[in-house]
């Protein structure tokens, strides 16, 4: 095994290798649950638009259940895709949730009591699980791939496993489904004791960040996904943003947001509209939340108004992350998505800026890299050039421009190209562009998630997308022009010179009869000390040496300054032959 040093450390080639494994077997196993999302939000985006009930409920489920999705993925990214071990993991989802929701006491109320838990807050904690009216921790991606691990390695450790003659019926792969449903209701009750604490934490974050400088976190956040491209493992950064707390959680803006409602749907006058975007005071549940608004209206009765609108938006509330929150708002009457940014939400933050690179940035460097393919070659290069920047262009699936370059121009890509991505979505944030995604970011997904919404009212600033778009595109399709021919004609140059070398350095041993007719080679300075098994032609030794003297059967050389680099070439390529003799 092969190791080196770094930084001190032995740093094996096999463990390294198997960390880049992993990591991509990780991000694999993510793309399972990403390419079940546009049939999802498609689904969403229909039964909102159309305002078919069926559609919107199936949509809604879909949704809610992700975790379920991530254990899967999970199973199937790391047991060979077995289905027996995603049998496992169903199961083991169902138990885990059920085995919750039969402890929580009081799931309809604004908080509920879980064993030695209290009062801990409906809407931050709680969603609904597959269809009626049980309620669950809202556990969503983190549950779910918790669950997967621990089935996967439940699976690959007992899947050979024999039991004794009488119970052979259970072995093997039937044995890991049964471990792993008892090993839920373990899982479970542990879950009820740290839950709480991390999803509190993770909404401490998500808050942070929320409440971040507008344009850093999105700045901050596509620079390294675009980094982590090359590497296989970009959804590892991306899935906490858009799919936990860590993108964000609308449970502690409720107050505002219901604000934001009355100002929209009801006749206020100017100042009640100012004393209520004036309030101070934070309640932290409906009754007191009602309570302090009801302070402000004096005699305006709009309680009825106010229980209704938090009856029908518990659903929202229960949302967590950048994606599943622009889903849940885009389409919304009580809850809009520029509500959100007016409270200071900023929703689709890490999302919209990925439009301008997919249908614009792009297609100008694939377009740009088409035009620096030399004319002979240009043809047969061309369907790759083009097929890559359609399929960013179109579905928003960016790998295929991105390998193109991301590893022969490493320092273009991770110097120029990631920081510019973070820019555009910094400047995206800034501009308040509130477009979401079901999917990814392309042509098909801007339809859905960009158009449909600012048809049906919303106040997406769309436009703001080509007029940045064309930007970055003329920008980047330059930089990707000169950049790309500077280091093109220095690789022209460098191989040129190594033609060069390989010629002068053939010529040289055909003068001196071949590299075996060698006896002693030693460079001294500017001369050379050799002597030979043949004696060579030594008017054609002048070709490389300016002087020549001969003692016995040693020439003393004094080699043409021109000629230096080809007498060390040699003397490296005799050194590699004793070495390789004496191995």
């Amino acid at each position: 095994m092969t190791s080196k040093q770094f930084n001190g450390f032995d740093v094996s080639w096999y463990t390294k290798n198997k960390m880049k494994s992993f990591l991509k077997k990780v991000g694999a196993s993510f793309g399972f649950v990403i390419v079940l999302m546009p049939i999802f939000g498609i689904i969403l985006s229909i039964g909102n638009a159309a305002n078919l009930d069926v559609l919107k409920n199936i949509g809604n489920i879909l949704f809610a259940n992700i975790g379920l999705y991530f254990t899967i993925a999970i199973i199937i990214g790391f047991t060979s895709n077995k289905g027996s071990a995603v049998l496992a993991g169903i199961l083991s989802y169902l138990v885990f949730n059920i085995f919750i929701s039969s402890f929580i006491q009081n799931p309809d109320k604004s908080f509920f009591n879980i064993w030695f838990w209290k009062n801990l807050q409906s809407n931050a904690y709680l969603t609904k699980f597959f269809f009626g009216n049980i309620k669950t921790f809202n556990s969503g991606v983190v549950g779910g791939i918790l669950i997967g691990v621990y089935v996967t390695y439940i699976f690959n450790r007992f899947k050979d496993t024999n039991l004794p003659k009488g119970l052979e019926f259970f072995s093997k792969e039937k044995l890991t489904i049964i471990i792993s449903v008892f090993s839920s209701i373990i899982f479970a009750s542990f879950f009820i004791i740290v839950w709480p604490v991390i999803g509190f934490t993770l909404t401490f974050i998500g808050s942070g960040v929320a409440k971040s400088p507008i344009g850093i976190d999105s700045f901050i956040f596509r620079t390294f996904q675009r980094m982590l491209i090359p590497f296989g493992s970009s959804l590892l950064w991306q899935s906490p943003m858009w799919y936990t707390q860590i993108g964000g959680n609308l449970v502690e803006y409720q107050q505002d947001l219901l604000i934001q409602y009355l100002i929209r749907t009801q006749e206020l006058t100017p100042d009640l509209i100012t004393n209520l975007l004036s309030i101070t005071a934070k309640g932290n549940d409906q009754t007191s939340i009602i309570a302090i608004i009801n302070n402000v209206l004096g005699d305006k009765d709009l309680n009825n108004v106010m229980n209704d609108w938090f009856t029908n938006t518990q659903e929202i509330f229960s949302k967590t992350g950048d994606q599943f929150i622009w889903i849940a708002v885009s389409n919304s009457k009580l809850i809009t998505i520029d509500d959100c940014w007016n409270v200071g939400f900023r929703v689709s933050r890490f999302i919209s800026g990925g439009y301008v690179n997919s249908i614009f940035t792009l297609p100008a460097i694939s377009c740009a890299m088409l035009f620096l393919t030399p004319k002979g070659e240009r043809r047969n290069k061309m369907g790759m050039y083009i097929t890559a920047g359609l399929t960013a262009m179109l579905i928003g699936v960016t790998e295929p421009v991105e390998y193109l370059f991301c590893y022969t121009m490493p320092l273009f890509y991770f110097a120029i190209y990631c920081p510019f991505n973070g820019i555009i979505a910094a400047l995206t944030s800034i501009f308040k562009v509130k477009i979401g995604t079901s999917f990814s970011t392309g042509i098909f997904d801007f339809t859905l998630s960009g158009i449909v919404p600012t048809v049906n009212g919303a106040d997406t600033r769309i436009w703001i997308i080509p007029i940045i778009g064309l930007i970055a595109a003329t920008i980047m399709f330059f930089a990707t022009y000169f950049w790309f021919k500077y280091y093109n004609e220095k690789e022209k140059r460098v191989n040129i010179k190594a033609r060069n070398l390989r010629d002068s350095l053939y010529l040289f041993l055909d003068e001196i009869g071949g590299i075996r007719n060698i006896k002693n080679y030693q460079i001294n300075d500017n001369k050379l000390n050799i002597s030979f098994k043949r004696e060579p032609e030594v008017s054609k030794l002048f070709n490389t040496f300016d002087v020549i003297e001969k003692n016995n059967n040693e020439y003393k050389l004094q080699i043409k300054e021109n000629k230096m680099e080809v007498i060390e070439l040699t003397n490296y390529i005799i050194s590699n032959r004793i070495t390789k003799k004496g191995n």
